[in-house]
């Protein structure tokens, strides 16, 4: 599952712990999702890359994320 895909997280300790990743091989990056946010780290570069996303439980990066996505769609708050 993990082979050939980017694999983002709220916090790689904390995804290699409890979330889904904690099945990945432990030489497979996990970029955090507030490095990307902030364009300290790269995200999915084409439509056709394969990306994954265990969120672990940061509310705040939920929300984040949640108000980026209404954004991006155009969705009015």
């Amino acid at each position: 599952m993990f082979t050939g895909a980017s694999v983002f997280c709220d916090l790689p300790e904390q995804a290699r712990r409890l979330g889904e990743t904690r099945h990945a091989p432990k030489d497979k990056a996990l970029t955090p999702l507030g490095e990307v946010l902030t364009g300290r780290a790269a995200g999915r570069g084409r439509d056709s890359d394969v990306t994954i996303f265990d969120s672990s439980g940061i509310g705040l990066q939920d929300l984040y994320l949640g108000l980026a996505l209404l954004k991006k769609m155009e969705v009015a708050l």
